[in-house]
């Protein structure tokens, strides 16, 4: 039996309810059952079939001994060929260290896939997953659980600094080190110290939509910095968006006070309270501040996208995000419409959404499909 039998054997084994807890005898090495049984612990076993199909077991597992410096070509241990390779991802499955080890390049990660990048590594966030984020030196900084990643505790004098990004068609829940919760919407990308520094400010910088709930230290500030707008806060609720191709960056709180300011005036800040919108204008380089319903800024977290008076320009931006899709319009008479409309992307589809828009003011639509038979393109006549 070949080694890569005799891996996929063991972990088909590891889904029976009667080996679920139990380590099955079926020949491999003690190592290897050892790392296997951490598989089947964090419950990543279907993920370790999968990489299996993909991998050539025994040719790599030789190419990557004979890359080991000053080590004869020799049976080691799981745990020392991953730590020499210097990527061993804790309880990540044999497949997925292995392939990333020897063939990084061929590991395109595809376009609407979550990514953590740790500095020695991009890993991929599988949604509704387990799985700990383990540094090369072996340290475990995070642990996934579903569609939230929490960091451990702690404060450091020499932070490291993670970023997350989270693609279109996707929502994700971010934990920091000081519990600070932060809701991420589609197509944001985020950078954060794996713990903060014990002195000073606690920051963050972001661009894309994010709901922050902030843990209160009166004693380290917490700073979210957005292209030109800094937003401080003590401990609050708040939502901040800011995509680069939107002309003003907003910010909207919820509950407690924060205060924003210029990049390159940061003594001079504007004070929000409860249902205050700050708007910085780019084009303008001025900041405005309004009352506003805080529901319509914040529905997404609940799932819905809602329009008030909104451009179709706009509308359309918003869709392309939350569905992931392209979208061209070439009906120049629908660009001075404004829209009021609520949808809800859990249990309506791009095509649902669409077809009600259709009623308020009509047009025709085509949809173009990709290679998987996904929506990949809409073109509106």
């Amino acid at each position: 039996m070949s080694k890569k039998e005799q891996l996929q054997k063991y972990l088909q084994k590891l889904k029976t309810p009667e080996n679920s807890g139990n380590v099955p005898n079926i020949g491999l090495s003690e190592a290897d059952k050892e790392l296997l049984d951490k598989i089947r612990e964090e419950g990543l076993v279907d993920e370790a079939l999968e990489f299996m199909e993909i991998l050539d077991v025994e040719q790599d597992w030789a190419d990557l001994q004979k890359r080991l410096p000053g080590k004869k070509v020799r049976k080691l241990p799981m745990t020392t060929i991953l730590k020499y390779a210097a990527i061993f991802i804790g309880v990540v499955s044999l497949g997925i260290a292995l392939k990333l080890t020897l063939h990084p390049n061929e590991q395109a990660v595809p376009e609407n896939t979550i990514t953590l990048n740790t500095g020695d590594a991009v890993k991929t966030i599988m949604e509704g997953k387990k799985q700990s984020i383990v540094l090369a030196s072996g340290e475990v900084v995070a642990v996934q659980e579903g569609n939230t990643l929490t960091y451990e505790a702690g404060k450091t004098d020499n932070p490291v600094f993670n970023e997350l990004h989270v693609p279109y068609g996707k929502v994700f829940t971010l934990v920091l080190s000081d519990g600070t919760e932060i809701q991420l919407n589609s197509g944001t990308h985020i950078t954060y110290p794996v713990k903060f520094p014990s002195k000073g400010n606690r920051e963050v910088t972001m661009n894309g939509e994010a709901y922050f709930k902030v843990s209160k230290d009166k004693e380290h500030p917490f700073i979210v910095n957005s292209e030109e707008v800094a937003v401080q806060v003590l401990g609050t609720e708040f939502n901040v968006t800011a995509y680069e191709e939107q002309s003003t960056i907003n910010t909207v709180l919820v509950e407690g006070s924060v205060s924003l300011s210029h990049t390159s005036n940061p003594e001079n800040k504007v004070l929000l309270q409860p249902g205050n919108k700050g708007s910085w204008s780019k084009t303008q380089a001025s900041m405005s501040v309004e009352e506003v319903d805080t529901l319509l800024y914040t529905s997404w977290l609940n799932g819905e996208i809602v329009f008030r008076d909104t451009p179709f320009s706009e509308l359309l931006t918003k869709l392309e995000r939350v569905y992931n899709v392209s979208i061209i319009n070439n009906n120049t008479g629908l660009e001075g419409r404004a829209f009021n409309a609520r949808y809800n992307r859990k249990v309506e589809k791009i095509e649902d959404v669409l077809e009600a828009l259709n009623i308020i003011a009509p047009f025709k639509y085509e949809i173009n499909n990709n290679n998987t038979n996904q929506i990949k393109e809409i073109v509106i006549n």
